[in-house]
């Protein structure tokens, strides 16, 4: 079932102020681990275009038992930024053979989602769930790139700590109906670990060739 409706209050007529282009490369490249071991790929390609940034988005997952694939999971998402605001979002995800498509357009001062869990005016506290941009630690809510859903969310800053790729770096753990921890180094992100589906995920950055293709292992250990 879609919602329509948020408080009045969280809709002021101001633009998302997220996404302003950086000196800093953003890109970044993570092995997704789950019990330590690598089931997939998450990508994350930040360009500087003529009038804006460009944001691309990749995500393969496989759960194997032996050389059977227990779970299977796409997600594609391109974001087009402006002078720090969000104009355009668009994505493309397969769970496990649930297809589910969002799209979200600035029209003025507002950004407007059509997504499977919610249409309508996006709240200007609202980040994105690609993560990518650290001014997601201040957000109010996250807009799921995959649903559309609006989730509130709190901050905690925890200091620079250790990554999943074993380096240090300052890490943020936002709650609410999510249990997400965050890491970047500076403006890049750069490793996450977070419960979803009750199983929890580790991400942790690869900086090497091999982040053009990693091979996934079974669940198993096969």
């Amino acid at each position: 079932m879609k919602h329509r409706a948020l408080p009045a209050a969280a809709l002021i007529a101001l633009p998302l102020q997220y996404g302003a282009a950086s000196a800093t490369p953003l890109d970044a490249a993570f092995e997704i681990l789950r019990n330590d071991r690598p089931i997939g790929m998450h990508w994350v390609d930040v360009e500087e275009t003529g009038d804006g940034l460009s944001v691309n988005t990749r995500i393969e997952m496989k759960v194997k038992f032996g050389p059977i694939t227990m779970f299977r999971y796409e997600h594609r998402s391109e974001e087009f930024w402006r002078d720090g605001v969000l104009q355009t979002l668009d994505s493309w995800t397969d769970s496990n053979g649930r297809l589910l498509q969002l799209k979200a357009e600035r029209t003025g001062d507002t950004l407007i989602v059509q997504g499977e869990d919610y249409d309508g005016p996006v709240p200007a506290s609202a980040a994105p769930s690609s993560y990518w941009n650290k001014a997601i630690v201040d957000a109010e809510y996250l807009l799921n790139t995959q649903t559309g859903a609006l989730i509130p969310i709190s901050k905690e800053p925890l200091g620079m700590t250790e990554t999943p790729a074993g380096f240090d770096a300052e890490k943020f753990r936002l709650t609410g109906t999510v249990a997400l921890d965050l890491w970047y180094d500076g403006p890049r992100w750069v490793g996450a670990d977070f419960i979803v589906r009750g199983e929890r995920l580790k991400y942790r950055l690869v900086e090497d060739d091999r982040a053009a293709q990693i091979p996934i292992q079974s669940a198993a250990g096969n």
